[in-house]
């Protein structure tokens, strides 16, 4: 691929390799909890429903400068797609390419497992650099992916959590 990249799937020895990386776009993820990710991903007893990985863009000496996990899925509109979450890429020199390759092997995985689309989940900080020069948003949109739509979160507490409230429902008159 571009700038001596290689995309390769994530190996079981690279996991810790590849934390620092994940804490650029989850910087409380403690590291059992990105070991325990991995591994139900990657590892020898993970058996997903649908094909799942986590693929890696490496230099030539396998040092790690960007990854994404993804699954397959149906989806209403598309039919099968690749979904893909968690993408990052950090390169201090070359950044477009590192990129370009990732983005690219995502079009390949998408196209080896019949996909017929690719729904890519970019944490907000990647949005609000569309002014920079080297905005990840822009890779996407010269690789021909465009805003589809918005993805929103809720974290839900859970019991035990500081911030479980009972939960109360208007018109509720018993």
């Amino acid at each position: 691929m571009d700038g001596g990249f290689t995309a390769k799937p994530l190996g079981l020895r690279q996991i810790d390799q590849a934390y620092p990386l994940v804490r650029a776009i989850a910087p409380d993820l403690p590291v059992e909890r990105w070991r325990a990710f991995a591994m139900a991903l990657i590892g020898p007893s993970a058996r997903p429903a649908a094909p799942a990985g986590i693929m890696t863009v490496q230099n030539e000496r396998a040092y790690i400068h960007g990854l994404f996990s993804y699954a397959a899925r149906e989806d209403l509109r598309f039919g099968q797609i690749l979904s893909v979450d968690n993408f990052v890429v950090l390169d201090l020199f070359n950044l477009p390419d590192a990129a370009s390759s990732l983005i690219q092997s995502m079009e390949a995985l998408a196209r080896a497992l019949d996909c017929t689309a690719i729904h890519t989940a970019l944490p907000e900080s990647y949005a609000d650099s569309s002014g920079h020069v080297h905005s990840m948003l822009g890779f996407f949109r010269d690789a021909g992916h465009d805003v589809d739509g918005v993805r929103l979160c809720k974290a839900l507490a859970r019991d035990g959590d500081n911030l479980s409230r009972p939960l109360t429902v208007a018109g509720n008159a018993d």
